[in-house]
């Protein structure tokens, strides 16, 4: 993590270290979460590992596969953690078969926010936002007929949406209960969920009502919303807090709403955002001061404060009791939606999220798709859902050949 995020980090290290017994922690970012996983394994074959590593969720699987990390669940001794106040969505992402590899920490679920006042100037509710596929399209017109916005709605370009999306209609995105069962080696990318999404999300674009910002194009689609080209976004909970202050410093007051959903079904969605993993090859007094910060950065003062200051929902049940009883929530509404959307998801393979080797190849090749839909007229949905299916296929089964 760089930036805003960075410092907050920082801060709860420099925190940690004041409060410990002659422990002391050097921090470093990487260009991103690819950079860093790769950064990690190569280290730990070197044999000069960091002592703890931030891996993105989609990464859980190739971390396994590298064996070069130890469950978390093996460092830290039982007498000193309760998992069961940990939230069940989170431990159910990192848990496989029955170990808890990596530690929670900077958890999220994608959400959508929107602009309250774009809302009024159009007649629209803004306290009944949208809240299914149809419903954001007709938001939308309205908003751009009455000259409100350029564009209904933005959105980076990211497959973590798309499998949100199919999530929410129950369907998984791979095989053998999303690579939970057993190894993935197919997708669903052509199933009826997919088709609905895809459909749908091109068809915003052919109605102008869709600003695409580009592949995981985070700042561009920031921007564009809060500089009010558009009135709504689909985007993380983990930047709630920036994006409120950003909409305040514009001129106008952002309010959340769960992510839409196809007809409205809402089995629930899967978190993203990242966990901590534990290396190899450390001495015994590095991966006991290892288990104490981590027992650290989980507390559930420190998982509040990291909260209230990002968006990221915190992995802890007592942190989130403490905010209801100090009236965070009350005051901060827009914070309580990622909440209740996570409390309401049902637990099943699909909302559990996707366990793959080769995950950021599949999801670039579905962001790409994506773009071959909106660019190329005389390409249908079914047609680049099929091509989009075997170039993921091909991939998870390559992938699956060379660790078996």
């Amino acid at each position: 993590m760089g930036g805003d995020l960075a410092k907050r980090i920082d801060g709860i290290v420099n925190d940690f270290e004041e409060q410990s017994d002659g422990i002391t922690v050097e921090t470093t970012s990487r260009n991103s979460y690819r950079d860093n996983l790769n950064a990690t394994t190569s280290a730990v074959s070197s044999g000069n590992p960091p002592a703890l590593s931030q891996i993105f969720e989609i990464g859980t699987q190739l971390a396994i596969d590298s064996q070069a990390f130890v469950p978390v669940e093996d460092i830290i001794p039982s007498d000193r953690i309760n998992f069961d106040n940990f939230l069940d969505p989170v431990l159910d992402f990192y848990r496989v078969d029955g170990k808890l590899n990596s530690m929670p920490f900077n958890s999220s679920n994608s959400i959508m926010m929107y602009n309250r006042d774009a809302f009024e100037e159009a007649g629209l509710n803004p306290d009944d936002p949208p809240k299914t596929f149809q419903g954001v399209l007709d938001a939308s017109k309205t908003l751009t007929s009455e000259g409100v916005v350029d564009k209904g709605l933005t959105a980076p370009n990211h497959s973590w949406f798309v499998e949100g999306w199919m999530a929410e209609q129950d369907q998984v995105l791979v095989n053998n209960d999303n690579g939970r069962s057993g190894r993935a080696t197919e997708s669903y990318l052509t199933s009826d969920a997919a088709k609905n999404v895809f459909e749908w999300w091109t068809n915003l674009y052919d109605e102008g009502q869709y600003l695409n910002p580009g592949i995981e194009a985070w700042s561009e689609a920031q921007q564009a919303f809060l500089t009010q080209k558009t009135g709504m976004i689909i985007y993380s909970t983990s930047s709630i807090a920036p994006m409120q202050q950003g909409a305040k410093d514009n001129g106008f007051t952002l309010d959340t709403a769960y992510l839409p959903s196809y007809e409205g079904q809402r089995t629930g969605v899967p978190i993203g955002g990242a966990s901590l993993w534990v290396p190899k090859g450390l001495s015994d007094a590095q991966q006991q001061a290892t288990a104490e910060l981590l027992l650290y950065m989980t507390q559930p003062e420190q998982q509040a404060t990291w909260h209230k200051g990002t968006g990221y929902f915190p992995v802890r049940k007592e942190s989130i009791s403490q905010l209801e009883d100090e009236g965070f929530y009350e005051e901060n509404p827009a914070f309580r939606t990622a909440i209740d959307q996570l409390n309401e998801t049902e637990s099943t393979p699909a909302t559990s999220g996707a366990l793959a080797g080769p995950f950021p190849e599949v999801r670039s090749v579905i962001e790409e798709g994506y773009v071959s839909m909106i660019q190329n007229d005389d390409q249908t949905v079914d047609d680049t859902l099929s091509d989009m299916k075997s170039d993921a296929d091909e991939i998870l089964q390559n992938y699956a050949n060379k660790v078996s």
